[in-house]
């Protein structure tokens, strides 16, 4: 599959005549095609939210995954005019949301720092504490790309000054359909990549690369966990694993749970996606 180049068209007129509310629709259509591609595989998605940073003026954008208890960055930009790297969140922000209202945390919805601190539950939570100590930040969105009570991936935009939005041009209409478009990501893409980063936790940088399943167990696997992977792997089905293993199958989805967040994959395909990437690297 070709490579797509990123190309940032936030300046760009698409005609003449354009007035402030078409140049944003343009770039936002132009920034969705940038991160269709990202999310199959063909371009860097730091390289989108570089562009999504110029365009929405945020000083800071992580991408994270919230998972086991930690976040688990997956890409990340700066403003333009900032030499530093970009900021690694916390995933305080997303953890607080997910303990108080995980049902209402739909794919592109968009949840503020300044409305959250109107809430009475939010000045006690460690996320007001983190946040309460950044005088120079005006504004955080966290926009929600997709949400169980497993894990959590988002995209956080951290501003100086309000954003400046335009009241014929709702942002939810672009992070839904970035959303969207993420739901269609290539299989195993964040995990792959939350492990090259090598800072998963479920992954330490030393067995990068490596076979998750070997007697290293670079993810933590217990003896259990293991052989279940290793069934799973072969295409063996829940029921037939908890056979196999004369267990029940309550104790088998119990133990493909702690897989998940060990290995910081979302289900069983990208799971299997994860352990056949690994023993073809290992080769």
């Amino acid at each position: 599959m070709a490579q797509h180049i990123v190309r940032d068209r936030s300046q760009v007129i698409p005609f003449p005549e354009a007035n402030d509310l078409q140049l944003r629709i343009s770039r936002s259509f132009a920034l969705l095609n940038d991160f269709h591609a990202a999310v199959s595989g063909r371009s860097a998605l730091g390289d989108v939210l570089a562009v999504l940073s110029r365009q929405t003026d945020a000083l800071n954008i992580a991408m994270y995954r919230l998972s086991g208890g930690r976040a688990h960055p997956i890409a990340g930009a700066t403003h333009a005019l900032l030499t530093s790297k970009p900021e690694v969140s916390s995933g305080k922000l997303a953890s607080y949301l997910r303990d108080t209202r995980l049902d209402a945390l739909v794919p592109g919805s968009i949840w503020r720092l300044s409305r959250l601190r109107k809430e009475t539950s939010f000045a006690r939570s460690s996320a007001a504490a983190e946040w309460s100590k950044r005088p120079e930040v005006n504004e955080v969105s966290l926009v929600i790309l997709h949400a169980n009570t497993e894990q959590i991936d988002a995209i956080e935009m951290i501003f100086d000054q309000p954003p400046k939005l335009h009241p014929q041009l709702h942002p939810s209409l672009v992070t839904t359909a970035l959303a969207e478009a993420w739901a269609l990501r290539v299989k195993g893409l964040a995990g792959r990549i939350i492990r090259s980063n090598g800072r998963s936790q479920a992954m330490p940088e030393r067995y990068l690369g490596g076979d998750i399943l070997t007697a290293a167990n670079p993810c933590g696997l217990s003896r259990a966990e293991l052989r279940v992977c290793e069934l799973l792997a072969i295409g063996t089905k829940a029921k037939d694993i908890a056979a196999t293993l004369e267990l029940s199958v309550p104790t088998i989805r119990t133990h493909l749970r702690n897989i998940y967040a060990k290995t910081s994959t979302s289900g069983q395909l990208e799971l299997i996606t994860v352990i056949n990437d690994s023993r073809q690297a290992s080769e």
